[in-house]
């Protein structure tokens, strides 16, 4: 599809496959110089941020276009008009304030109030992942596009996000809105990595899911590899560790490999990676265990601020003894040890004795540095870490308060937070590739989460199930 056919109609849909060129339309598209901007808007801020990098890689010139959430959108258009918005609700209350802030704009918009100030500040509207949109964002991106030409980019088989609150149908609601203009069909990211058999498999695959059909994994291409599930957990767990690290020394070292896992369950994540030397954890954008943490951090001390920190530190690294260190550290905080005090013992005495945020900085330090330890969630400990540092440069800032800080500096990382080989879910994985991606238990996933799983790999996918055949 040419980016003329983009610019040339005033509302559609291009209905875009995981891999197949969407992302390069749309910055191909805003290349394409217009008397005012493109006005881009998306989901998430670590969308905004890897899209923002790959146009400044390209040389995109940053006037040609305002990139932004939804949301984030909306909130700039609420907080220039706040007496016409008068939103009730506040942003310490996500769960109300948001639902509230895109119907109060969007009522806004549909009065006419900003008819004129949209079109003298845009050209015209593109969309991104539009099937993450819930409802009240659609019928908002419905009233700008009675102001502006708009074209949305979406793939209802990559609909994974829709647990927040009622979605658009999409036949009945976003076609009828937005006229299909085109569907792409060329998988690129195969193409590109010499895999395009792999690559026309996986839009096979969506053809068969989309039509409510199972996948047959024993007729695949030779890029797919399937193995089955034992009814043994633990032998499970040593066969797709042996899976991965044959990928690992099959292929490039600068090879990347996604590992796709439970999103119902982070904890079995875990412990894979803890498992798996050199396969990290992908942490959620929110970082809610680490603000917990933080907040036990503010109101905890002497033991119990220390257990809390080895508890928390163990739930993210190998190799703590975290067992025998409580067991001995009364005696060592009476003095009556006999084997010397190791490093982590000190620093957990000087946390019992202090509680101070430079003690509990030195502990998480010497934690890190013990040669006995390995860190599995390198993300999160170091927000953890970050956070700490922070209340300490800032004393004003609690540890909770510069945690939140530090959350909000990730969400605006993008891609840049994943790293070179990492386990994560679909939630987090989706709109990421790799060159190699291994799913853990692929009979477990729906339609959707399926075919997300298996369109990140571009040159190899091993897949787990109990069963040949999947869902």
């Amino acid at each position: 599809m040419s980016v003329e056919t983009v610019l040339e109609m005033s509302r559609g849909l291009v209905v875009a496959p995981a891999g197949c060129g969407k992302t390069h339309l749309i910055t191909e598209t805003l290349q394409h110089k217009q008397s005012k901007p493109y006005l881009v808007l998306t989901h998430t801020t670590a969308g905004v941020a890897a899209l923002k990098q790959r146009l400044k890689r390209l040389g995109v010139p940053n006037h040609n276009y305002v990139v932004s959430t939804i949301d984030g959108w909306a909130l700039r258009v609420s907080n220039m008009f706040p007496s016409s918005c008068n939103i009730q609700a506040t942003v310490q209350n996500p769960r109300v304030f948001y639902p509230e802030l895109r119907v109060k704009v969007n009522n806004y918009i549909c009065a006419g109030h900003l008819a004129e100030i949209i079109k003298a500040s845009y050209s015209r509207i593109l969309v991104d992942e539009y099937q993450d949109c819930d409802i009240q964002q659609h019928r908002l991106i419905c009233s700008l596009s009675e102001v502006l030409p708009s074209i949305v980019f979406g793939d209802p088989m990559q609909c994974i996000f829709n647990f927040g609150g009622p979605m658009p149908s999409w036949n009945e609601d976003i076609i009828t809105r937005f006229p299909v203009i085109t569907e792409l069909n060329t998988p690129w990211r195969w193409v590109n990595s010499g895999t395009t058999e792999l690559g026309q498999w996986i839009l096979s695959c969506r053809d068969l899911l989309l039509n409510g059909q199972s996948i047959d994994l024993l007729g695949c291409p030779g890029y797919v590899h399937w193995q089955q599930l034992s009814a043994n957990a633990q032998e499970n767990i040593k066969i797709q560790n042996q899976a991965q690290y044959r990928i690992r020394t099959d292929n490039n070292d600068s090879d990347s490999l996604l590992v796709i896992g439970d999103a119902r369950n982070p904890r079995s994540r875990h412990n894979f990676a803890s498992s798996s030397r050199g396969v990290d954890v992908v942490e959620p954008v929110d970082l809610g265990d680490i603000t917990e943490i933080a907040a036990h951090m503010d109101r905890l001390n002497g033991y119990e601020l220390a257990n809390k920190i080895l508890e928390s530190a163990s739930l993210m690294m190998t190799g703590i003894g975290r067992a025998n260190i409580n067991k001995r550290m009364p005696t060592i905080m009476a003095g009556r040890n006999r084997t010397p005090v190791t490093d982590v013992e000190q620093a957990v005495k000087s946390v019992i004795e202090s509680s101070s945020r430079d003690s509990i900085a030195n502990l998480l330090s010497v934690l890190e540095l013990s040669p006995d330890t390995r860190v599995f969630r390198k993300g999160a400990f170091s927000a953890l870490k970050n956070a700490v540092l922070l209340s300490i440069s800032d004393p004003s800032k609690t540890v909770f308060k510069s945690a939140e800080k530090v959350r909000e500096q990730r969400r605006h990382q993008g891609d840049r937070r994943i790293p070179l080989r990492a386990i994560g879910s679909t939630l987090l994985l989706k709109g990421l590739e790799c060159e190699h991606s291994l799913i853990l238990d692929a009979g477990a996933m729906t339609p959707s989460n399926l075919y997300v799983a298996l369109s990140r790999g571009a040159k190899s996918v091993t897949v787990f199930s109990n069963n040949n055949v999947v869902p």
